[in-house]
């Protein structure tokens, strides 16, 4: 995932003594701060503020030291699994068992290509991907676009992923994207799932009145113990209940090799959001 803007540490600090920022529930996921870097988000229910951050990673980090990591302040990792119809990402295996292990939520990623047959891409990922109770839900990363795809068409296949991936596991997706991407071709027209969106401004992102976006990308040039080069950091808008909330449900352990995940055949017991 690209984009870029990280204030040094010493602004960070003077800001985080000056600034307090409240955000609302992740309904309507509007939390987050006139900073560079967020610094708190609240939960009505709860009067002390927390800052829920993750990071993003992917073949670029090489082989990461997740026991450093597990030691940051980084609450959740979402990571890169597969990118058009039939990549994988080569440390998606290794991170995935990693993260667990070390007790950081996590999620997976798909790197949407326009091109390659949307069937292909449902088919790569769902059958990389093994969620359990307590995972993030899947991603759709839409960052590129090509001149030979219209943006109608892009959206309907981008849609049959997302409903294709919905009844494949029983949680709906959530939509990564960049704040000028999502303005250009999903505004207003995904208004049943919540938004990722990487800005790397001072300003939080910006959506249309029917959308609410959940994770804020705000630099790609963080600097996480355990990993050897840059990496995307995010805040979540919400606490940290909330984000557990937002995860797998615990009911039975899915298994890729199962024709019907057990979860898309329990999800008439918890109606999606």
């Amino acid at each position: 995932m690209t984009l870029r803007l990280l204030f040094p540490a010493c602004r960070r600090l003077i800001l985080s003594a000056l600034l307090v920022c409240s955000a609302t529930a992740v309904a309507t996921a509007s939390g987050g701060t006139s900073a560079n870097e967020p610094k708190a988000a609240s939960s009505e229910s709860n009067s002390t503020t927390t800052v829920v951050r993750g990071i993003d990673v992917s073949r670029w980090q090489k082989e990461i030291d997740w026991t450093l990591v597990s030691q940051s302040d980084m609450a959740f990792s979402f990571i890169k699994a597969t990118e058009g119809s039939y990549w994988q990402d080569p440390f998606f295996n290794r991170n995935w068992e990693e993260t667990k292990r070390h007790g950081i939520k996590r999620g997976a990623y798909h790197f949407y290509r326009p091109t390659a047959p949307v069937e292909e891409q449902i088919q790569v990922f769902t059958s990389t991907v093994n969620l359990e109770p307590g995972d993030l839900p899947p991603v759709l990363d839409l960052e590129v676009m090509d001149k030979n795809v219209s943006p109608e068409q892009l959206r309907k296949d981008v849609r049959t992923w997302l409903e294709a991936v919905t009844a494949h596991y029983g949680v709906r997706p959530i939509i990564y994207t960049g704040q000028n991407y999502y303005r250009r071709y999903l505004k207003g027209h995904f208004p049943e799932y919540k938004f990722w969106i990487a800005r790397y401004s001072d300003v939080k992102p910006e959506t249309y009145h029917t959308d609410n976006w959940m994770f804020w990308q705000f630099t790609d040039r963080g600097s996480v113990a355990g990993i050897d080069a840059a990496v995307d950091i995010n805040f979540f808008a919400g606490d940290f209940e909330q984000l557990r909330q937002l995860c797998v449900p615990e009911f039975i352990v899915y298994s890729r090799y199962d024709q019907e995940s057990p979860l898309s055949q329990l999800k008439h017991l918890q109606p999606l959001p």
